[in-house]
């Protein structure tokens, strides 16, 4: 394509030898020709970093195949770099906007307690009713409460425990101030029922298990 010839006469704008519709003409037609003889270079450019890219793509990741729900971190020698397994719900914590956001989704509170001692979390706690038909008021990773008898229950983890050397703290009470207690024996006349996936325990009155109509029962390990 031949350059157009852009015209020059003396004088400023209007008075310049022709008129202003002509002039804008010759001088839009020069600047399309610029833009035509600079695109083959720009669409080489284009095409050059596309390929640069590709070449450090292919020279510093892995395999990208079948790595939908992953994640690149530098791995351990810090030369490189490696794929992490990410869970689903560990992709929940990564799209999460902040460490508060992030507790929201763990599900956990923070506790600002005085002094150097360590604190340790509740594995599993309830509050329910078990006078008549059982029912649980409130509770966390418990997943049901099987009524074994007069004062005789069965809280059902909905997540096993570590190991069977958890402490149980609970209460019961009720017009006539019945006591909690953990079963032993004696009391069931048989092995004490406590294992990963639940625990016994037994309301208490001068002795005798009866019902009661509000426990609480808290699992630490």
């Amino acid at each position: 394509m031949t350059a157009p010839v852009v015209r020059q006469f003396p004088g400023t704008i209007p008075d310049k030898g022709q008129s202003q519709t002509t002039f804008d003409t010759n001088v839009d037609a020069f600047l399309d020709w610029q833009a035509l003889q600079f695109a083959p270079d720009l669409v080489a450019f284009v095409t050059w970093a596309d390929g640069i890219r590709a070449a450090l793509i292919a020279e510093n990741l892995p395999s990208l195949t079948g790595k939908e729900l992953d994640a690149v971190r530098v791995n351990a020698a810090g030369d490189g770099v490696e794929f992490a397994d990410v869970t689903a719900a560990g992709w929940a914590l990564l799209d999460d906007a902040d460490a508060a956001a992030q507790r929201v989704t763990l599900g956990v509170r923070v506790i600002d307690a005085p002094g150097t001692a360590p604190l340790y979390a509740c594995r599993a706690w309830v509050n329910f009713n078990g006078v008549g038909t059982v029912a649980i008021l409130a509770s966390g990773n418990v997943s049901s409460i099987t009524d074994n008898g007069l004062g005789d229950y069965t809280i059902n983890f909905a997540t096993d425990m570590p190991d069977n050397n958890y402490a149980v703290a609970g209460s019961a009470c009720s017009l006539d101030e019945r006591t909690f207690q953990i079963p032993s024996s004696t009391s069931f006349g048989g092995p004490i029922t406590k294992t990963t996936s639940a625990v016994r325990i037994t309301s208490m009155s001068g002795g005798v298990s009866r019902d009661s109509a509000n426990i609480s029962v808290a699992i630490f390990r």
